[in-house]
């Protein structure tokens, strides 16, 4: 029976088609399902609200085949208007990919060439002949100077209610989800360039280019984007960067020539195609400087040579010092944190997370943290709470979980043995800071984030929330002079108070970028940098900088 009835008006009985019930309980299905995993995984519930939409236009587009399409002209319309609408819409519009949200993005296409850059290697002037008085703004590595998401510097105004930054200047860019760096008046980045992978250098007040080094590689993922995932880092006159695909390379920080280059595939002794199987987003650890050696996540294999979690090499030289661990390797980058008295890298694996002798890169211990390297991966750093409690965070409905480390060893011998170190859970909550791209800040004894896409303030004591504010998407965040700065997924910036009593409510905000931005922002001095896989912009904000005291939003 394909058909109910109903009693109509004139007392005749009218036929309601099953097909148009079907339809409507399918799609009175997608609040349902998404108020299911909205709180869990708001991604999970993008995914599972589109597929029953579209189920439910299936059903909608078979009802209408059924009881209406009763001729070979009404059928024929039927199958052509939706072919020519698709075939209008994909010769207008190309895919983009899509947001952390599990949205795709499209756009109108564009007839002509988006080359970006030339691709060769531009060796620049020295940093002498530039301006001096930049020389006092840094930012040397990934999350800030201090790789913690923490900045203070009080050149940079934050009374965003009254002023907001002024764009200085903004430049389209090669694709990638790098970072700044900034060292005497240079602001360096990651870029896709064609087939080639990019250490840029631009001037940091101009965006002009100042130098560019270029290496053969090219990695993409539908999922993931196109480019270099991590940052450089900045070590006095040096800067050192990791590709997409490997290339760890030292080059001059004045004029980006080439100090020395290692091949990780090569040294791991296996090819692109098994090791983007294994760490399919690409590579994204931003090298660690300790002691001077250069220290970046491994990975490999089993086989002719064990697989192992991270290398050291010699910053002035390039020579492998030594590699530790035993587990492949995820998307974070290694920290250096001192934990019980006792200086250690501590770094996220496939699976785990460990803390690792800065001298050897011995294990001292490894806590539980799952993940998969070629799927719901981690990317979030280890953020230390105190001096023996650390969180870890993840997204994919993992959420948070607070270690406490215990040490009882008694000489420098002990350090490096496992036995005298012990790891204990303090809380785990599925619930909250379940950071996706970006990372928890431990700031002021609470603990915020991008949780799911929206911000959160959690009490490390117990893993509660003090409160959450809006929903930013899966953009970055970190914290300046006591106040939140997020760049958000669609490209704004919004700074928020940093306290339980802000309630998450911003203070200023502005548009600055258009498409999908993942990048961490980067402050020195009062200049912010900000980019994406399209464009690059950097802002001023500083009390007499000649902001329009009355604009509060953009």
């Amino acid at each position: 029976m394909s058909e109910l009835t109903r009693p109509a008006r004139d007392g005749r009985t009218k036929k309601i088609p099953i097909s148009l019930w079907v339809t409507l309980i399918i799609f009175s299905l997608v609040p349902v399902v998404r108020s299911i995993h909205y709180e869990t995984d708001h991604q999970m519930a993008n995914v599972f609200g589109t597929g029953i939409a579209l189920l439910g236009c299936l059903s909608a587009y078979v009802g209408m085949w059924i009881h209406f399409g009763n001729s070979a002209l009404r059928k024929g319309l039927m199958v052509f208007v939706p072919l020519a609408f698709l075939s209008v819409g994909l010769c207008l519009f190309e895919f983009v990919g899509f947001t952390g949200e599990i949205i795709p993005v499209y756009r109108l296409r564009s007839w002509t060439s988006n080359s970006k850059a030339q691709v060769e290697t531009v060796v620049g002037e020295p940093i002498s002949a530039r301006d001096p008085s930049l020389d006092a703004f840094e930012s040397t590595q990934f999350l800030g100077s201090d790789r913690n998401g923490v900045v203070t510097n009080q050149e940079f105004a934050v009374e965003w209610g009254k002023q907001l930054p002024t764009l200085l200047w903004k430049i389209p860019i090669g694709a990638g989800w790098s970072s700044f760096v900034v060292s005497h008046g240079l602001a360096i980045t990651l870029e896709q360039i064609d087939d080639q992978e990019s250490i840029t250098a631009l001037e940091l007040t101009t965006g002009k280019i100042v130098w560019r080094l270029t290496t053969p590689g090219r990695h993409t993922q539908v999922m993931g984007g196109l480019g270099p995932r991590s940052t450089p880092t900045i070590h006095k006159d040096k800067v050192i960067a990791q590709s997409a695909m490997g290339i760890v390379s030292c080059v001059e920080l004045q004029t980006g020539k080439l100090v020395w280059q290692q091949d990780l595939l090569k040294l791991a002794g296996i090819d692109k195609e098994t090791s983007e199987k294994a760490i399919l987003w690409g590579r994204s650890g931003s090298p660690l400087v300790v002691d001077n050696q250069v220290i970046v996540p491994f990975g490999g294999r089993t086989g002719d040579r064990a697989l192992k979690s991270l290398v050291a090499f010699d910053l002035d030289s390039g020579s492998e010092l030594w590699a530790g661990g035993d587990q492949q390797i995820a998307y974070a980058s290694p920290v250096l944190l001192t934990l019980c008295g006792v200086q250690q890298i501590v770094n996220v694996n496939e699976g785990s997370a460990s803390g690792y002798d800065a001298t050897n890169g011995k294990v001292l211990w490894t806590t539980p943290w799952p993940s998969n390297s070629n799927g719901d991966a981690c990317s979030s750093q280890v953020v230390a709470v105190d001096d023996n409690r650390v969180l870890l965070s993840k997204g994919y409905a993992l959420g948070s979980k607070l270690i406490e480390l215990s040490y009882s060893g008694t000489t420098a011998e002990n350090q490096s043995d496992a036995a005298y170190w012990k790891e204990e859970t303090v809380w785990a909550n599925t619930k909250i800071l379940k950071t996706k791209f970006t990372s928890a800040i431990a700031f002021d004894e609470l603990l915020y984030g991008l949780s799911d896409g929206v911000l959160e303030c959690i009490d490390p004591k117990d893993g509660s929330r003090v409160w959450r504010g809006k929903r930013y998407g899966q953009g970055q965040a970190i914290i300046v002079n006591g106040n939140i700065l997020i760049a958000t997924e669609d490209g704004r910036v919004v700074l928020v108070p940093a306290n339980a009593g802000s309630k998450g409510v911003a203070i200023g905000e502005m548009q600055v970028l258009e498409g999908i931005t993942w990048n961490v922002p980067a402050i020195a001095g009062p200049y912010l940098l900000v980019r994406n896989a399209e464009f690059a912009a950097c802002l001023i904000s500083r009390k007499d900088s000649g902001q329009d005291a009355k604009s509060v939003s953009q």
